[in-house]
């Protein structure tokens, strides 16, 4: 008797099976031989786990109905994992955007506005009457004076780091700290402003537990 061509790679695991999809296959050749394939492997009774991985199939939503139907009909397996090495752009920025690492050389004078969807390092000033928004954080090698946004799609964990950390305003996540006529915002050597409980906290770089820094730059750092 021929035995059939496979379309799928079986690996067992601690805690069940990983199953991986040829990529040189089509779907509809995948999802015959993951049904066969359960239907032989299915035991008289208990729970086992699957983790399926598409390889660089994306899993949209009609793809991932199509593999449930199939798990669903040999009730002893369960779905544990389900993922792909493709994403959407969409997804990709929304995971890895905030980890964008970018460099600004050159002051930032009045009246500009920069954003950047990562963090960003500004060699330079950033002078009154400028304004820089980061998805990530935001570090400064030299005097900030204008208006500095970190975080600005909702990641608290945002840091703001200046030689000279002296700003109009101030922003990350969604608390802000601003200047108002009668008394400035702090004026700090080495600064840095993070997020705490209490809302945002500015103080001596030095002072900042390591915790709070910007994980991905720590990463580059030692990387």
């Amino acid at each position: 008797m021929m035995e059939r061509k496979r379309h799928i790679t079986i690996k067992g695991h601690r805690n069940g099976i990983a199953i991986h999809f040829n990529p040189k296959s089509g779907i509809d050749e995948v999802l015959t031989d993951l049904e066969a394939t359960l239907q032989e492997m299915e035991p008289p009774s208990g729970k086992i786990a699957l983790k399926l991985h598409a390889g660089t199939r994306y899993i949209d939503e009609e793809l991932s109905r199509q593999i449930r139907e199939v798990v669903a009909r040999h009730g002893v397996f369960y779905i544990e994992d389900l993922s792909s090495d493709v994403m959407l752009t969409e997804e990709a920025k929304a995971t890895y955007g905030r980890k964008t690492f970018h460099y600004h050389s050159g002051t930032i004078r009045s009246g500009q506005v920069l954003t950047f969807d990562g963090s960003v390092l500004v060699i330079g000033d950033i002078n009154p009457g400028s304004e820089v928004r980061a998805t990530g954080s935001i570090y400064c090698l030299g005097t900030i004076r204008g208006n500095v946004r970190a975080g600005v799609e909702g990641w608290e964990e945002a840091v703001i780091t200046a030689s000279l950390l002296h700003p109009k305003f101030l922003a990350i996540g969604e608390h802000v700290l601003t200047a108002d006529d009668e008394e400035e915002l702090p004026e700090i050597e080495m600064g840095c402003a993070y997020q705490t409980s209490d809302g945002i906290e500015m103080t001596r770089l030095r002072h900042v537990m390591t915790g709070l820094k910007d994980a991905y730059a720590m990463e580059l750092q030692r990387g």
